[in-house]
């Protein structure tokens, strides 16, 4: 059973790694370890898992429990989230056009087939006058601003010491932060959730990266400012506070603790997670929709009878600013005349029903080449996720072909249909070469399930 819900490892990984850890979890000695299953079936409930000869898919029978398969399901999120991140990153920035064109010179196809050696975006800086010709140093400081540029290194030089391939950004930095506070303290409480994340990132095995106005933040926390106060002038440049994506692409893990919680204590935990660096309506907003998003999906039977307008519908009532909530209606509307209109299967012209939605509202710095705003962000991971949701994988190559802020489209969409689907076959290639340090694959997964081990209401 735990060999299946870990296709990627290899058996020689699984019987060093991961059954040593369940069975420490479940009181078991290691070498009684047929017991382990005995234990789960008596403590988590019976589920018969079999494969659908026509896809090959994990199914779960009518007899399981949403307790049975939340490990399943919360390894799905972390593993599409961290997937969505690492392949977005080598392409953040660009246009689809220039994805397209990079894809096909490199796959001959126009999606994303696999990770790619690149520079992500703001982790490197050249030395400077001082220092020699063509060496770069992580651009840690908030005054770094000439960053190497994202994408394949330009020459050797960038490529030996700068480029990474399967590895994540500040997205999944930010989110398996904010997710280990929730474990070791049992729920959300802001300063400490304020203050791992900006250790998690100071003492990380590689810098991740983020935007200056970031680091200001994460610098004034471990200087002592309360969150309250970080995340409005004068420790953020902006009244009102950041309406960027930022506190939503961190929240995915939360709802793995939370769901069952209903959604004003959803939304109340969203909004003390992301106190600290993103206090505009707009941008609680997106995380609480990213959440009820989350939420939705694990509670979910099965993936074949997701519904994208009940599930637009949940996620709607997370917003309380008019423009998030019209542009849920917006994307809801346009999604009914597009299947309507067209059929499910024609995806061709999707990018430019995407481009309608994010020309609506105009915020500064955002747009359709880069939706750094959450008005303009939302619209992209609920169509991926609504046109998409019966294939992960392409789902995923669906979020990075919009072009812009790659990483973060796809590792929000890769959250949602990886806790819809559960880690499976779909993941299992990708997942292989995800990068393994300290905080790599391993570490989220152990989240993972700690999270799932909580009922937090």
């Amino acid at each position: 059973r735990n060999q299946e819900q870990a296709p990627y490892l290899s058996r020689a990984e699984f019987f060093s790694t991961q059954l040593p850890h369940r069975a420490a979890r479940l009181k078991v000695v290691y070498p009684y370890f047929l017991l382990e299953g005995a234990w789960y079936l008596l403590l988590r409930g019976i589920s018969i898992a079999y494969k659908t000869p026509s896809t090959g898919q994990t199914t779960i029978s009518s007899t399981r429990t949403v307790s049975m398969s939340i490990h399943s399901r919360a390894r799905g999120c972390i593993l599409g989230h961290m997937i969505g991140d690492a392949l977005g990153a080598a392409f953040e920035g660009r246009s689809r056009e220039g994805i397209r064109e990079l894809c096909r010179s490199i796959w001959g196809s126009p999606f994303v087939e696999d990770f790619v050696l690149a520079v992500p975006m703001g982790t490197y800086v050249p030395v400077g006058p001082d220092g020699p010709v063509g060496t770069f140093r992580e651009a840690r400081e908030v005054d770094d601003w000439d960053f190497v540029p994202p994408g394949p290194p330009s020459d050797e030089a960038v490529r030996r010491q700068c480029a990474r391939r399967g590895c994540y950004t500040d997205d999944t930095a930010a989110c398996l932060a904010l997710g280990s506070s929730i474990a070791d303290m049992g729920g959300v409480r802001p300063s400490h959730a304020a203050r791992r994340c900006a250790e998690f990132f100071r003492d990380n095995e590689r810098y991740r990266g983020c935007p200056p106005t970031a680091k200001a933040l994460m610098k004034a926390t471990l200087e002592g400012v309360p969150p309250k106060k970080t995340g409005l002038p004068p420790y953020f440049p902006f009244e009102g506070g950041s309406f960027a994506n930022g506190g939503a692409m961190r929240i995915s893990l939360l709802p793995v603790a939370y769901r069952n919680a209903d959604a004003s204590a959803l939304r109340r935990a969203v909004k003390s997670a992301v106190m600290a660096s993103h206090r505009h309506p707009e941008a609680v907003d997106f995380a609480a929709v990213q959440a009820a998003a989350v939420q939705f999906v694990l509670n979910a039977h099965s993936w074949a009878e997701f519904n994208p307008l009940e599930f637009l519908d949940i996620v709607k009532r997370q917003c309380q600013s008019s423009v998030m909530v019209d542009m849920v209606d917006a994307t809801k509307a346009v999604f009914i005349e597009t299947t309507e209109a067209v059929g499910d299967r024609d995806y061709d012209n999707d990018f430019l029903r995407v481009y309608s939605l994010i020309h609506r509202t105009r915020r500064p710095g955002s747009g359709y080449s880069f939706q750094i705003a959450s008005v303009h962000m939302m619209p992209c991971v609920l169509w991926c996720v609504c046109r998409h949701y019966d294939n992960p994988q392409r789902a995923i190559q669906a979020a990075i072909d919009l072009g812009g802020d790659t990483d973060t489209t796809a590792c929000m969409v890769g959250a949602i249909v990886g806790a819809l689907h559960g880690e499976g076959s779909w993941c299992t290639g990708w997942a292989t070469s995800l990068e393994n340090g300290p905080h790599g694959k391993y570490y989220a997964l152990r989240l993972a399930e700690q999270l799932a081990d909580l009922d937090l209401m």
